[in-house]
């Protein structure tokens, strides 16, 4: 109990020491060094600026003017619809003042001017309330993807006033050339004024192009290198999130893994869980205890996101919690079966047998890994996910069913006659030492589809041993019982009577050319290193005994061999009467 206490005050000291960081840490905002407001040499785009203020002045001043004199015949307007009519053209010029002002002040405030300008707060809709919390996520994105934003947007307006400016410019140019070749008098002022309106949108298209390129020029000197940018990046993320990140793992891990070992701690001294091992209560505290752990490293993420003030951490793990939950709709059921399983409910039970990969197994404890044991094999301890076992049926062990057909120092004879002792088995591979010392290796599955013939545990060896026709009267009677006394006498004798289990020597049948025997002898099994010698040895024992009994053993090659010789003795004799 002693040791329990300890353990559990630790880690109350440590969640102590880690809430205390995460409140009191907070992010200082860096001290900016005041600059140096010493008078600089004037540059290339200052004095750009300047030519383009000069550029922008005069129609400006001719707006401004253009402005007062509208003014001067509202009020000397004698009707309504004169002073409407200058009111509507007084509004014009307004406007064109001011988008020339605009220009004047653009060029004078370069690149600050535009973006400040552009930090003016929008109003918010209802939409976009709704999004409100994807607002950091969106910000962060916004503000990596800003200066290129804005350049592409600079070059897109640059292209479309240039080519306003072409347009205005080929307009003028035609209304010269009207008026060059025009004879009414009557035409001149529409044709004036229209030429005046156009001339002023070439020429406000002309401010806006210095206005625009002045801002580009400015963006470009003051772009800096891809490689600054992305190290600037990763410092400033490693100095305020990559800190945050990394307590907040800190915290997950230590309620986690803190959980987890008060749980055990609490298995371990507690008499129900303690003695009730295996059981439908221990297995629901096991899962209740796993699920508890992950829920306070969720929520201890969650409070140092929120504590440090880290509102796109924040809400990247809320989305992600969410996103989670939605799948955990299709993906709830293969758990729900996995629970059921590992409450020792579903058609895995522990203790049982099942067949994993074409082996048997026991299923010797079930969890989130359960554990598959077969005594039988080297190495054959599985550790395997709760979801592989899914879809598996199990079934109760048979105290007489082997795991395994073999097992090491076995001797073993396979379907393709492969003889030999095995010297390792595993879940992966058989190795067989064969007679000679050479070693055949064969995968287990392909072990088993060759039906081994395990000899270690008692064998038996047939034989055939034929006789002539000519001891027909004494086939079934004396020559039986002759080879039995045969075998018997020598096999126990080179043997012993333990390791020879039985001798039968029965009639087979009478065949073409001789009546055959059956010779039965069971061996135990450490005879099975002799597999292969043994028919061997029981055939010379037959052929002794009927040399002894003067049996003929019949043999139709003999036969053909004999004719054969004979034949040739004719030919010779044949040939050696005749005269030379």
């Amino acid at each position: 109990m002693q040791n329990h206490s300890m353990g559990v005050r630790r880690l109350m000291i440590l969640w102590l020491f880690l809430a205390v960081i995460v409140s009191a840490q907070e992010t200082q905002p860096p001290v900016q060094p005041i600059e140096n407001t010493a008078q600089k040499p004037a540059s290339a785009t200052v004095e750009r600026s300047l030519s383009s203020l000069k550029t922008v002045i005069g129609p400006l001043s001719d707006a401004v003017q253009e402005v007062e004199k509208l003014r001067g015949d509202w009020a000397r307007a004698s009707s309504e619809e004169e002073k409407q009519s200058i009111q509507t053209q007084i509004d014009a010029a307004m406007t064109r003042v001011a988008s020339l002002r605009s220009n004047f002040r653009g060029i004078l405030g370069g690149a600050e001017a535009a973006e400040y300008e552009g930090s003016k707060v929008a109003d918010t809709n209802l939409q976009e309330q709704v999004t409100e919390l994807l607002d950091p996520l969106l910000g962060e994105l916004r503000e990596a993807t800003s200066k290129p934003r804005e350049m592409d947007e600079l070059r897109k307006s640059l292209k479309m006033w240039q080519e306003r400016k072409k347009k205005s410019s080929d307009i003028v140019d035609r209304i010269d050339q009207i008026l060059a070749i025009n004879q009414d008098q009557d035409l001149i002022p529409e044709v004036t004024s229209a030429r005046q309106l156009w001339a002023d949108r070439m020429a406000e298209a002309a401010g806006q192009i210095e206005v625009i390129q002045v801002q580009i020029e400015d963006r470009e000197s003051h772009q800096e290198p891809i490689w600054t940018t992305v190290s600037r990046l990763f410092s400033n993320f490693f100095k305020s999130r990559g800190m945050n990140l990394l307590l907040a793992l800190l915290v997950a891990a230590v309620g986690f893994f803190g959980t987890r070992r008060i749980y055990r701690l609490i298995r371990r001294y507690s008499p129900g869980l303690r003695s009730g091992k295996g059981s439908l209560f221990s297995r629901i505290s096991d899962i209740v205890a796993m699920v508890l752990a992950v829920l306070i490293a969720v929520i201890g993420v969650l409070l140092v996101f929120y504590s440090r003030g880290d509102w796109l951490l924040l809400t990247l793990t809320v989305v992600a919690l969410f996103g989670i939950a939605w799948a955990g709709k299709t993906a709830l059921p293969p758990y729900l079966e996995q629970v059921r399983l590992l409450l020792n409910l579903g058609p895995v039970r522990e203790g049982e047998r099942l067949i994993y990969q074409g082996l048997p197994w026991k299923v010797a404890a079930l969890g989130f890994y359960s554990r598959l044991v077969n005594p039988n094999l080297q190495g054959g301890t599985l550790r395997v996910p709760i979801r592989e076992l899914m879809g598996m049926i199990s079934r109760k062990q048979d105290p007489k069913e082997p795991w395994f057909p073999s097992e090491v120092d076995d001797w073993v004879v396979l379907s393709n006659d492969i003889f030999g002792k095995i010297i390792s088995q595993s879940p992966e591979y058989i190795v067989i030492l064969r007679l000679g010392g050479s070693l055949t290796t064969l995968p287990t599955n392909e072990y088993l589809e060759s039906n081994p013939q395990n000899l270690s545990h008692g064998f038996r060896v047939s034989c055939t041993f034929g006789v002539d026709y000519q001891h027909q009267a004494e086939a079934t009677t004396t020559i039986p019982k002759i080879l039995l006394r045969a075998l018997t006498t020598t096999l126990i004798g080179e043997f012993s009577r333990e390791k020879v289990r039985s001798i039968k020597v029965e009639f087979e049948n009478a065949a073409a050319s001789s009546l055959d025997y059956r010779i039965l002898v069971d061996f135990d099994g450490e005879m099975a290193q002799r597999y292969n010698a043994l028919p061997r040895r029981i055939q010379h024992i037959c052929v002794d005994t009927a040399n002894a009994e003067n049996w003929v053993i019949p043999f139709a090659q003999i036969t053909v061999h004999q004719a054969a010789v004979a034949a040739d003795l004719e030919k010779t004799a044949t040939l050696e009467g005749e005269p030379e």
